[in-house]
């Protein structure tokens, strides 16, 4: 797709993001388009902190090795500006303000006449860079129904507080969440259709700004090496908002009828998930290392995903990167066809959950059709160079 357009001036892009949200993957695919001027973050492998957590990871002390794993690839160190500011700020317990807004201004746009944020993040920027005549587009990640959503779901439980939602994070007045970005932002980018539904609830008046556009994926499609019967994958930190223990209920009803199991739980350990009815049904792994991930995707019969409320889950991408089959939400964030490429639940359900874990283990055809289908989904929708495209196609429409 050509960038050019002689009778207006280069799109040039300046992402601000924290953490290395998608690998980093945005800029780096602005990068590829000759688009991206700079990419402004936190700590990362190129900043003061992230340096010495490289020389500490050579000595062998590992707990350094997250930080310094933050490595922007692909993109010309001299376009990355980072600040510790955040890191700073943790470990000073607030006394020191996260907000990177006056790194960002000092640092200025670099010659850009894009910024692409995520989720609003250094408000006070953005602003500013609007008011010197840049583009504002925001990353919409996650539905900003999310909050509301684990609010109301957690009377049901006696959820720990590090997975509760307190009823002030549910405020989205003008000074808070979409509505203090959306009026003006120019593109508000969703990648799903359970984010967009979000937005327009909470600010109708900007729905025109919507475009839907997917994430991709850099996984390069693979093959099961065999399906294990009755072996199910789910995959999350977040067990109350990704629908873990209606998950727990399904699994206790299924083996009340005689059907065995494995329901294997990567990122939890058991002690984080006593609180809910049935966990002692789940086989608990704990952190699971990325390129163990894949032996898991690839020897399971079916991965499950009951989420509450998302963004696009990209673990989804990768179960069907493998072929193996789905189940989840629409409200999972990756717009499946019921049946076809996936089986779609509704959220909070248990006794659907139960329904289509049991569909897949005794329908053997069904389950090679949706192994087929849903790994031709990902070829077709979800590769790198399809989300480059309609990334370009975003920023282009700015030019118009």
């Amino acid at each position: 797709m050509s960038t050019n357009n002689p009778e207006l001036p280069m799109a040039k892009v300046v992402v601000a993001q924290r953490g290395a949200r998608h690998r980093y993957s945005i800029p780096r695919l602005l990068e590829n388009a000759n688009m991206l001027e700079a990419l402004y973050t936190d700590s990362c492998a190129y900043s003061l902190a992230g340096k010495l957590a490289c020389r500490l990871g050579a000595l062998g002390l590992k707990r350094s090795n997250a930080l310094a794993a933050r490595v922007p690839e692909k993109i010309p160190a001299n376009k990355v500006f980072s600040s510790d500011r955040p890191l700073v700020s943790s470990l000073s317990k607030g006394l020191i303000s996260p907000d990177m807004s006056s790194a960002y201004k000092h640092w200025g746009l670099q010659g850009a006449n894009v910024v692409y944020s995520m989720y609003g993040e250094e408000l006070d920027f953005l602003r500013w860079a609007k008011s010197e005549g840049a583009k504002i587009i925001v990353d919409v990640f996650i539905s900003p129904l999310s909050n509301q959503v684990v609010l109301d779901e957690q009377v049901n439980f006696d959820t720990p507080s590090r997975f509760r939602v307190e009823p002030s994070e549910c405020d989205y007045s003008a000074d808070r969440g979409v509505g203090a970005f959306a009026p003006f932002a120019d593109i508000l980018l969703c990648p799903s259709e359970w984010v967009a539904s979000g937005v327009r609830k909470f600010v109708p008046e900007y729905a025109h700004k919507i475009r839907i556009v997917p994430y991709g994926s850099s996984l390069h499609p693979k093959s099961q090496v065999g399906d294990n019967l009755g072996r199910i994958l789910f995959a999350g930190r977040d067990p109350l908002r990704k629908g873990l223990p209606y998950l727990a209920e399904a699994v206790h009803g299924l083996r009340q009828s005689g059907i065995k199991l494995d329901v294997r739980i990567a990122g939890l350990e058991r002690q984080e998930c006593d609180w809910f009815p049935h966990f002692k049904e789940l086989n608990y792994l704990g952190l699971v290392e990325m390129n163990k991930m894949g032996d898991e995707f690839a020897r399971a019969d079916a991965f499950v995903l009951p989420s509450l409320s998302e963004g696009q889950a990209g673990v989804l991408l990768e179960a069907l990167s493998y072929g193996c089959p789905v189940i989840a939400t629409k409200e999972s964030g990756v717009d499946l066809t019921n049946n076809e490429n996936g089986i779609l639940v509704n959220a909070g359900s248990a006794s659907q959950l139960e329904a289509a874990i049991s569909q897949i283990i005794q329908d053997r055809s069904l389950r090679a059709q949706l192994s087929r289908n849903g790994k031709s989904f990902f070829e077709q929708n979800f590769s790198m160079n399809m989300w480059q495209e309609r990334l370009i196609q975003v920023v282009l429409e700015l030019q118009s």
